[in-house]
């Protein structure tokens, strides 16, 4: 039965290279059609990838995005989100060296303290320049050591070199709503160890350089070990993968922060409770490559439809042709699956030769990996055989009789 398939395709050499040509414009073309669709997948990947979204904790009705109050609930809440990276938290503070009472403040109280849990925070300038004690380096302010980095110029003013315990007296500054006015209130004086210093040389570009720089987490433990509750002044952050943007604005509605609000009966208020995000020319941009990819896809089944349709045809008229070989078949005894399947072996053998050929043609092009292009090849493969089982089972529910009166 084998040396009868393949001697049947040599011999109808011309419609068994149509079979094979059709196949193989057919796995090209869905291979380019796949292309095409994962060409506008990457573009969207690739977007997401180099156009960060930036997201900034404001006040209400977002007039400020610096000097408001984010409370340590929602700043705890931020450090566990999924959907978030890059938190920048920064909160400032002012201070004084060494231990002095309320009365002496306005001699001594003449540091800004920052505190960050990042070198490169938002609230600093670029262009600092900072010295590290050996051992020490940027990754201190991610952690809660009991140390800070002090102006270069103040250092040598006081006497202090890395290592040293240095005392300072510290206040915190406390947004008030009902005042509509900051108060700022004395915490109490606390030891840190010198890390690094602020390279002040230039009195000009150091102007608004902070005099001390302290980790974030270390302040807000020490607040905390005095029952003094720790809020950030400055937090933002950038969305962890901008093609969740939905799954980040739920975490984001359960963590409390709410949508900027300008309308009538707003008032202005400190507290940190909304969300800037920047997020405007990402969804346009990806709003259109998705849309397209939608269009592409939705034409998915209508192109499966088509192979089925051209496999259908194709075998429809070629088994129309051998209408006298078939029927020869059932009078000579061969069973009606027997006789199909001789038919349907010759179709497979031409359909996968033009679907391997295709295969080589995609790779050549170069547009897919290979899995890829087996998949549309397979889906070619498939789709024609389908057509070709539906054309042949017909063929084979006719008697032989009525398969040679057809013929004359």
């Amino acid at each position: 039965m084998h040396h009868y398939i393949f001697k049947s395709i040599g011999r109808q050499k011309s419609r068994s290279l149509l079979v094979v040509l059709v196949n193989l414009v057919l796995a090209v073309l869905l291979n380019l059609y796949f292309g095409l669709i994962g060409s506008y997948q990457t573009q969207l990947t690739y977007l997401a990838a180099n156009t960060p979204i930036k997201c900034s904790v404001t006040n209400p009705d977002g007039t400020s995005e610096v000097g408001i109050l984010v409370e340590s609930d929602c700043l705890r809440a931020l450090q566990a989100a999924k959907e978030i990276k890059e938190l920048d938290l920064s909160t400032h503070l002012k201070a004084g060296f060494g231990e002095f009472e309320i009365a002496d403040w306005e001699e001594n109280l003449n540091l800004d303290m920052s505190a960050v849990n990042k070198i490169d925070s938002t609230v600093l300038p670029d262009d600092m320049n900072v010295n590290y004690q050996e051992g020490w380096d940027e990754t201190l302010f991610a952690g809660a050591e009991r140390v800070c980095l002090l102006k270069k110029s103040a250092m040598e003013k006081q006497g202090y070199t890395y290592g040293d315990e240095v005392a300072f007296t510290v206040y915190y500054y406390l947004p008030d709503d009902a005042k509509a006015d900051v108060d700022i209130l004395e915490f109490g004086c606390i030891q840190l160890e010198v890390a690094g210093e602020i390279d002040d040389f230039d009195p000009v570009e150091s102007l608004n350089y902070p005099d001390v720089l302290v980790p974030f987490q270390t302040m807000w433990e020490i607040f905390g070990e005095k029952n003094v509750d720790f809020t950030a002044d400055a937090v933002s952050f950038y969305v962890r993968d901008p093609l969740e943007l939905n799954a980040f604005k739920t975490e984001m509605e359960e963590i409390g922060f709410l949508e900027i609000y300008k309308g009538a009966g707003s008032r202005f208020s400190y507290k940190g409770s909304a969300l800037y995000v920047q997020d405007g020319t990402f969804i346009t941009m990806a709003g259109r490559l998705k849309t397209a990819i939608r269009i592409l896809t939705a034409f998915l089944v209508p192109m499966g439809g088509l192979i089925f349709i051209v496999g259908y045809v194709i075998s429809h008229l070629l088994a129309n042709g051998r209408v006298r070989e078939f029927a020869l078949f059932r009078s000579l005894g061969v069973k009606r699956f027997c006789a199909v399947w001789v038919f349907w072996s010759e179709q497979f053998i031409l359909v996968l030769a033009g679907n391997i050929l295709g295969c080589l043609t995609a790779l050549l092009i170069g547009q897919l990996g290979i899995l890829d292009i087996m998949t549309a090849c397979g889906a070619v493969l498939c789709g024609y055989m389908l057509g070709t089982t539906v054309a042949l089972l017909f063929l084979a529910g006719s008697n032989p009789l009525q398969l040679l009166m057809q013929d004359r």
